[in-house]
């Protein structure tokens, strides 16, 4: 899940588009685990890359410090925040575990699944309110009918957020809808700007074959955009034409030239001298909880539970 923001420059994950359908993980009942769930996560130590065995809660402490950096002065906001995210970690964790079988461990450590940095354990300057927000909110998994809900999230979703098949195609669940980010959180949202030279911007969309442009690159058009103003297909001209999704435009761009370059497909593009010029709005793919927005909501006074239900509907939380 990459979108390298928060809010307020906080690490978001995009959590991408090949994440699973809901796994069963069994049924809501207040049951209690006699041994804490653990899952193998594969970190890098220094040039190596190793598989560590860990609890499910102190991962869940060690991802929510990796995804969030809250810039607020009020300790119990940023508490609040570290709710929210914890529960979102756990439940991703839930979901995805074994995302990685084949590999031989659970999850990965980069925005592929989410960021796990265990070091910030002994280096943030909000550890102890992600330890007590873990531990306060420990086992609870936000559910939709009888399975754990996929919980995506992102850093700023510019406004309003997208359903799941409008960013990534096929169908989506019912509670990764399209909403405004009203409210508290209409003023959350940035803008950003990225200018690139022809030859960059074709030499990173030739870098992948689903964009690969060819010898040239002659224009980029916005084919459809959704309901929330993204970028939901873009047709490329060069030596080839053909119409890409959005998202994948911005997966291989981001890929090649970096996470800040087209942070969100809320955007449009002209040609300019020698180049493109992106406007935008937003960081990440804009699906489910949108950090900056979840941060104005509790600096309102909203409840986690409140910014939950307001990026979830639908869903129950569960222990």
């Amino acid at each position: 899940m990459l979108g390298v923001l928060l809010v307020s420059i906080a690490t978001a994950i995009v959590v991408a588009s090949c994440a699973p359908a809901p796994v069963r993980v069994g049924v809501p009942s207040g049951s209690v685990r006699t041994r804490p769930m653990m899952l193998r996560v594969q970190v890098r130590a220094g040039e190596r890359l190793v598989v560590r065995e860990v609890s499910l809660e102190d991962y869940v402490a060690a991802t929510a410090l990796s995804e969030v950096h809250p810039d607020v002065a009020d300790t119990a906001v940023a508490e609040r925040m570290y709710e929210v995210q914890a529960v979102i970690a756990r439940t991703f964790a839930v979901t995805n575990r074994g995302r990685h079988a084949k590999d031989g461990f659970d999850l990965c450590s980069s925005t592929h699944c989410q960021l796990y940095e265990p070091a910030r354990l002994t280096t943030s300057r909000w550890t102890q309110a992600a330890q007590t927000a873990a531990q306060r909110t420990a086992g609870e998994v936000l559910w939709y009918a009888d399975a754990a809900a996929r919980a995506l999230y992102h850093a700023d979703c510019g406004g309003r957020t997208s359903t799941a098949s409008a960013v990534w195609g096929g169908p989506g669940p019912i509670y990764l809808a399209s909403a405004k980010d009203d409210g508290p959180a209409a003023t959350a949202h940035v803008e950003w700007t990225f200018d690139t030279t022809l030859d960059g911007l074709r030499t990173a969309l030739n870098s992948d074959p689903r964009t690969e442009v060819g010898a040239k690159l002659d224009t980029i058009e916005i084919a459809a955009r959704d309901d929330a103003g993204r970028a939901e297909k873009i047709m490329l001209r060069g030596s080839r034409t053909f119409v890409v999704r959005g998202e994948t435009f911005r997966d291989v761009v981001t890929r090649r030239l970096g996470a800040k370059t087209v942070k969100s497909t809320m955007f449009s593009v002209k040609k300019v001298r020698g180049g493109f010029a992106f406007i935008g709005r937003g960081f990440g793919h804009g699906v489910g909880l949108c950090q900056a927005g979840a941060l104005a909501r509790i600096r309102a006074g909203a409840s986690p539970e409140d910014v939950l239900a307001h990026y979830f509907p639908g869903t129950t939380l569960h222990r």
